[in-house]
């Protein structure tokens, strides 16, 4: 099967394609230009792979949280190619595809996503992950995503990993450098990175039940876990 994966949801813009168990990638680190370089990254990924848009098979993408701007220009991208070409996309939100990339570095079952939302805020979810009898692994979120600030998030999360006894917990994303020494007191176990589309590729064959994490162009809705800056403006709520 070739699969098309993308992830505009941070200032990398980053591009995967699957062609006989080969993975063609390329990514470009500016997050203004989202608008303008997709397309073209999209284009010279498949020139190297020697195909067009039309013998892609199936679309990925990785969903917020993360950069409003960079979330609408992917789903906006791969919701129109799905559409012409009348394909499916599997996406996973940032926060899942963080913690599924975690379990197979840590082999933990609980993990905590961060992710970095500016002015001392974070996006966080925590998920419990489980290899199943078939080889396939399961995500269960065990707190939903969230939009606090550093200090509030850590008093909920500490609060939780007290009350139900959970000892050993990986904390990983792109805000662990940033706040080291505060996640400190949820576990010594510190991962500092952002998954790839590749990521996605090799999730779509190995989590459980991928059909649920499988949309079409009218169904997949993006995933923001809060309010875009003008619509709190809007709304009078807090920066």
């Amino acid at each position: 099967m070739n699969i098309l994966a993308i992830d505009t949801t941070t200032k990398v813009a980053s591009v995967s394609f699957l062609k006989q168990n080969v993975i063609y990638h390329h990514q470009i680190d500016n997050e203004i230009t989202h608008s303008e370089k997709l397309l073209p990254l999209i284009d010279q990924t498949l020139k190297e792979a020697n195909v067009t848009i039309a013998n892609v098979d199936e679309y990925a993408c990785m969903n917020g949280p993360g950069s409003f701007t960079g979330i609408r220009i992917g789903l906006a991208t791969l919701k129109a190619f799905a559409q012409v070409q009348n394909k499916k996309i599997f996406s996973l939100t940032s926060l899942d595809t963080i913690a599924y990339s975690a379990f197979l570095t840590f082999n933990v079952e609980y993990i905590i996503s961060i992710i970095d939302a500016k002015n001392d805020r974070i996006y966080y979810q925590m998920t419990k992950l489980q290899k199943q009898k078939n080889g396939k692994i399961s995500l269960t979120s065990v707190i939903e995503p969230s939009n606090e600030l550093i200090d509030d998030a850590i008093y909920i999360l500490k609060k939780y990993l007290t009350e139900n006894a959970i000892k050993n917990v990986v904390v990983a994303g792109n805000a662990v450098n940033q706040f080291k020494d505060k996640l400190s007191v949820l576990s010594q176990n510190l991962s500092d990175f952002y998954p790839t589309p590749t990521t996605l590729i090799t999730a779509l064959s190995q989590i459980e039940n991928p059909a649920a994490y499988t949309f079409d162009a009218y169904t997949l809705d993006a995933t923001y876990a809060r309010l875009s800056q003008a619509e709190r403006l809007q709304n009078h709520e807090k920066i």
